[in-house]
């Protein structure tokens, strides 16, 4: 057999072995679904924040209530000539029961902005739920892009190999260029160079996907992308950004800070205290004595105190509103952003599959047959090879950052029940 139609016959051999990537048995692959479970299911954040919100609910029904009351215990007028053993009509000893109460609605009022922050916490945790599965989605995207460009590169040493085994044979038998078998070799080296970098990424991208999932991170990963619906209309997404659930605690941030205001207007109302009590005096003569007595507060000075405090419940509301039109406006440019990368890397996908891989494939054909008939070199050959194969690693890299695009959309759609 002519050593160019054993090499022309390698070639074609070392691309269809290529083509098998090899998949992963299913039982240990970590597919996108299961990632985004394990990283809510075993979140802290999100554990932290359910547990702050049920102490809020209890807080509240505490803050509603009276405050505890006080027992007084007393010795009164006992004269200072001959104490402590000198004694008057008027020595006392004393027990009273105090009660304090608030001034106006705020006990009511504490309930409810108690309540308020517990929502707040609330809302929070869904909005860092829906940002979770947005984030891993997007740190499991980062695993799986190196994986898959990995498995291209090395299909592609596998193939150069083969051609240099090939060509060694026919240098050998002296019908080969030793050209041709340096040229094969340095692109060898430089597919090698390329894997390590790739293996690179795949680690630092492995490592932050364990920030989520833990050890089940270092599981394969399947050898094909999730089937990503089609995203709704973006004037649907933008209609629907004030439920999202970041905005969402967002506004009940501010109905806290209303609470605050509320709170801060009934302090000027002052709170009050009333006593009972009970003066046992010494001698079957001298009569024991009753206490009844009650105490307000006096706000003399409301302007420096009660109007400060209203005053910065005021601004402390005008903050809040203004945080939640910030976001609102933040999730409206990510949305956008999300969008036209989505649309654009659709657009690229398209091309690289009616034009440029294509292209690569006809070319490649075409050398091959120039090749065979003994009108082109190997080198040419090979380096058509590595051009469609780093076509094919860059369409992956579009298709990924399209499906990262897609997690990005996602996150503005609804939120699955239960999170």
């Amino acid at each position: 057999m002519p050593y160019r139609v054993m090499l022309f016959a390698a070639l074609l051999a070392a691309g269809a072995a290529g083509a098998d990537t090899g998949k992963p048995a299913a039982s240990r692959l970590l597919t996108l679904e299961r990632a985004r479970a394990l990283a809510l299911e075993n979140q802290p954040s999100l554990r932290a924040l359910e547990l702050s919100a049920r102490a809020m609910e209890e807080a509240a029904v505490a803050d509603g209530e009276l405050p505890d009351p006080r027992i007084k215990l007393g010795a009164l007028n006992f004269p200072t000539r001959g104490f402590p053993q000198a004694r008057e009509d008027m020595t006392q000893w004393a027990i009273s029961y105090e009660q304090m109460v608030p001034g106006g609605d705020k006990r009511r009022l504490r309930a409810e902005r108690t309540r308020a922050e517990g929502a707040q916490l609330a809302a929070e945790r869904r909005s860092q739920a829906q940002a979770i599965r947005r984030d891993v989605a997007i740190a499991w995207l980062g695993v799986y892009g190196p994986l898959e460009a990995e498995r291209l590169v090395r299909a592609l040493q596998e193939e150069t190999r083969r051609a240099i085994q090939a060509a060694t044979v026919a240098a050998s038998a002296g019908r080969g260029s030793q050209a041709e078998i340096i040229a094969a070799r340095q692109m060898l080296h430089l597919a090698e160079d390329r894997v390590i970098e790739l293996a690179q990424q795949g680690e630092r991208a492995r490592a932050e996907l364990a920030r989520w999932v833990g050890e089940a991170a270092h599981s394969e990963s399947p050898a094909a992308l999730p089937q990503w619906r089609e995203p709704p209309p973006l004037a649907m997404l933008a209609a629907a950004l004030e439920a999202h659930p970041q905005h969402a605690a967002a506004e009940r941030g501010e109905a806290l800070a209303d609470a605050d205001v509320r709170l801060a207007r009934e302090a000027s109302k002052p709170d009050r205290s009333w006593e009972v009590g009970y003066m046992f005096r010494e001698g079957a003569e001298r009569s024991d004595m009753v206490l009844f007595q009650m105490a307000f507060e006096l706000p003399l000075w409301k302007q420096d105190r009660q109007d400060r405090r209203v005053a910065a419940s005021f601004a402390q509301r005008d903050r809040a509103r203004e945080q939640r039109l910030d976001r609102l406006r933040m999730l409206r440019a990510e949305l956008e952003a999300a969008w036209s990368e989505w649309r654009r890397s659709g657009e690229r996908l398209a091309n690289y599959d009616r034009g440029i891989l294509p292209q690569g494939e006809a070319r490649i054909e075409a050398l091959l047959a120039s090749y065979r008939a003994g009108r082109a070199e190997l080198g040419a050959v090979l380096e058509a090879r590595r051009s469609l194969f780093e076509a094919r690693i860059q369409r992956l890299a579009v298709e990924v950052t399209q499906a990262k695009a897609r997690a990005a959309l996602e996150y503005f759609e609804a939120a699955p029940r239960g999170e």
